[in-house]
């Protein structure tokens, strides 16, 4: 019995078993790496289909143009001729990594530099910040896709590795931040592309020497010194930004579950409404703007909402509560509305809006700037009721007047001035 548990995981964790004849795999690795016109337009059509994907933030498009994508065949490629030592072949799959990764980009650029979306949606946003989770399944992927292209009988091992591990969206991305003048988009995405590239290409390198593939050179001691050195540091330079990303990363994703907690216990169980909410994550400084469906707070309370941040890890966060919902754009305002998806909420929502709006209306501030566009000579705008002494009901209705206040170094405004105002 122990014989034969023994046999059996040996069988298992051997991944000699099942694998295609070396010469096989070697071939079928390299006609991989071959350009071809079939392949160009292949990708052609493929960078098509995840710009378009990316401009209109659709998933499954995206999923579909890394399914086309020729990509992967010259970076697993690379990694087998770095493992057996088939200098021809790593430059010749280098080579047209290069060229197909000029083509992508250029592709790219020229349709977002066309579309007429140019807004970053989320997807495109997903692929600026690389961290050492995103090294993770390059490695894991690429381990993964060397062993389906060993197997006698190929499985869909490809295709989840092409999803998993993907190529074209940072190629893509890298277009749009050129089209747009986006630096952060050409950089991050493009720093992705290397890790996926990179790290599949050892993956598959490690893969290949476990497999025992013929070597096309017998390299002297000192000859594979220096190629463990270079894939040392390569290793080095591309994983260390990745951690620190990471660390901010973890960092951010734990200030957004404070501040969901924050909202949730001190407003939401509480009655209050949040319709508005923006907040801001740094190392050094982070924020948190909200407003309120009709709730207004005393400065007392106020006081006590930024006390209790403590309480749930955000000592040094800036709370910003708008006591009036004009203060909200109007973009601010669609955002919260879209948001509701109660539609009694949305009802009371559009109330407050109207309520807010009126309010604004007769905003003090907003009438000085609409006076001053039509008479520069107003300096101030006061609003307020008169109160005659001889209205004896309380809840009559009393006359509103406003006071205009006009600079000392002209002469005050005429009637039919104060009238243009008025009106």
């Amino acid at each position: 019995m122990p014989h034969q548990v023994t046999s059996f995981f040996k069988k298992l964790l051997d991944l000699r078993e099942g694998s295609e004849e070396k010469r096989i795999i070697i071939e079928n690795v390299k006609d991989d790496a071959d350009f071809s016109s079939a392949r160009f337009w292949t990708l052609v059509f493929a960078i098509g289909v995840a710009s378009v994907g990316l401009n209109i933030n659709s998933i499954p498009v995206v999923i579909g143009a890394m399914l086309i994508s020729p990509l992967m065949g010259p970076v697993v490629s690379m990694g087998l001729a770095l493992s057996i030592y088939d200098w021809g072949l790593m430059r010749r799959s280098f080579r047209n990594l290069l060229l197909l990764t000029a083509i992508s980009i250029t592709i790219s650029a020229i349709y977002f530099a066309l579309t007429p979306i140019t807004n970053a949606q989320s997807e495109l946003l997903a692929r600026t910040q690389p961290t050492i989770f995103d090294v993770l399944i390059a490695i894991f992927g690429g381990i993964a896709g060397f062993i389906g292209v060993s197997r006698v009988k190929h499985n869909n091992v490809i295709p989840g590795v092409a999803i998993a591990t993907a190529l074209m969206p940072p190629l893509c991305t890298v277009g749009y931040g050129i089209a747009t003048l986006q630096p952060q988009f050409i950089f991050g995405a493009f720093y992705l592309f290397l890790i996926n590239c990179i790290f599949i290409c050892l993956s598959a390198l490690l893969v290949a020497k476990y497999l025992k593939l013929p070597k096309r050179e017998y390299p002297d001691a000192e000859k594979k010194k220096r190629v463990n050195r270079i894939i040392s540091w390569i290793i080095v330079i591309m994983v260390t930004p990745a951690i620190y990303l990471a660390f901010t990363f973890v960092e951010q994703n734990n200030f957004n579950q404070s501040v969901d907690s924050y909202i949730k216990t001190v407003f939401s169980d509480n009655g209050y409404i949040v319709i508005y909410e923006n907040r801001e994550f740094a190392r050094t400084h982070s924020a948190l703007d909200l407003a309120f469906l009709r709730d207004r707070f005393t400065d007392t309370q106020v006081q006590e909402f930024e006390t209790k941040l403590a309480e749930y890890g955000l000592d040094g966060t800036e709370l910003t509560i708008r006591q009036n919902g004009f203060s909200l754009t109007e973009a601010e305002w669609l955002s919260a509305l879209d948001a509701i998806q109660n539609d009694d909420e949305k009802v009371v929502a559009l109330e407050a809006h109207l309520e807010n709006e009126q309010q604004a209306a007769r905003s003090p501030s907003k009438l000085l700037t609409e006076a001053q566009a039509i008479n520069s000579s107003v300096v101030n705008i006061a609003i307020g009721t008169l109160e005659p002494g001889t209205i004896q009901d309380i809840d009559a209705t009393l006359p509103e007047v406003a006071l205009i206040y006009t600079s000392t170094s002209t002469p005050p405004i005429t009637f039919d001035e104060a009238d243009t105002l008025i009106a």
